[in-house]
């Protein structure tokens, strides 16, 4: 296996567009391949292609990735041919970088003609000169299964992932924008309103047992930083009436839960008109999924839940669309309900998850 660490490091600072896409990518060793390729939040290499290459050439091998990701090409793909469709992206890809002064590695798809075209364009050349070959793939890619629950986590977790980088202070990222119609997504404002109304549970304090390290080796005392642990139940709702794009948005807001607050504990529950899964997180693990459901909506199954809980949470975070029968009685705790639009509930309070243009 070859270390990349080093290299990902350099991208944070350097440029770090690059580097808070490719940071989050998995490296895997695919010898099946001639030399390397992006699927789904991974980059594939062929170590003999990869161990001769210089710095530099690593650098193309990893930024090349980090902008399959950014530009989410497996999901624009749609019908077309997919052998295609994944050469128009390189093209597009690798006339970009290179424009930019990377230094490619040998052999990779490139020519300058596509250099300031877009993939779309680009694979409409393409499929002018396979367009035989390209319908055939086009017929049998019509029959392709929708999108699964993993793929609308990972879509949501490379969304996150985008919009964070296109927020970093890197004149390249201003580049890219215009060249593929990336726009960097405004903090949501419900967001920070979201951090005031769970704060209350994270509470830092002081304490000189024990004292701080900083300036022990002197013989100087200070109060060291403990922190309270921050406890909260998180429902999702999974019914039928969530679409994906809801689904999605719900869990990237989520997972920016655990990056706001440094020690949690979160009971993640997953709900239609039954508790479909029920599973806690502590610090540091990684949240994963399970988004079953498409029945109706019943709260009920969630609050009853808690209640047979011996520790019970001081705050719900609800995320639904609100369509649905909510408990004849206010729980004991808070409950904030996180959805698409304003309505009436019967208890807790409502924050709208606004849209991109507010």
């Amino acid at each position: 296996m070859i270390d990349f660490s080093p290299l990902k490091a350099k991208l944070l600072l350097d440029y770090p567009f690059f580097g808070t896409i490719a940071s989050g990518m998995e490296m895997v060793l695919n010898d099946n391949i001639e030399s390397f390729e992006t699927r789904e939040n991974t980059i594939q290499y062929r170590e003999a292609y990869i161990e001769p290459l210089n710095a530099d050439e690593r650098l193309f091998v990893l930024c090349n990735g980090a902008l399959h990701e950014a530009l989410s090409h497996t999901l624009r793909r749609g019908n077309r041919s997919p052998w295609l469709w994944a050469m128009a992206c390189d093209y597009a890809i690798n006339a970009l970088l290179i424009d930019n002064g990377f230094t490619p590695p040998p052999q990779i798809t490139y020519d300058k003609r596509f250099g300031t075209l877009s993939t779309e364009e680009i694979y409409a050349e393409l499929a002018l000169e396979f367009l035989d070959q390209e319908q055939n793939d086009r017929d049998s890619d019509d029959r392709r299964d929708g999108e699964s629950a993993d793929e609308k986590l990972s879509r949501a977790q490379r969304e996150r992932r985008t919009h964070e980088a296109m927020e970093k202070d890197d004149p390249l990222s201003e580049a890219f924008a215009r060249q593929f119609g990336l726009q960097a997504k405004s903090r949501i404002d419900w967001r920070s309103e979201l951090r005031d109304c769970i704060g209350g549970y994270y509470i830092s304090d002081y304490t000189l047992i024990p004292p701080s390290k900083k300036l022990l080796y002197e013989g100087i005392y200070l109060p060291g930083a403990t922190s309270r642990h921050l406890e909260i139940a998180i429902a999702i709702d999974s019914s039928g009436s969530v679409d994906e794009a809801l689904l999605s948005q719900f869990i990237v807001e989520v997972e920016s839960i655990t990056e706001l607050f440094g020690s949690y504990s979160i009971d993640l529950i997953v709900c239609d008109d039954r508790v479909r899964s029920h599973q806690r997180f502590e610090n540091g693990e990684s949240i994963s999924y399970l988004l079953e459901g498409g029945g109706g909506t019943d709260f009920n199954p969630v609050f009853e839940l808690i209640e047979s809980w011996m520790h019970r949470p001081k705050v719900l975070l609800y995320f639904t669309d609100l369509d649905g029968k909510f408990p004849p009685y206010e729980p004991p705790y808070e409950v904030l309900w996180i959805a698409p639009q304003q309505s009436d509930v019967p208890f807790g309070r409502v924050i709208v998850l606004k849209d991109e243009n507010g």
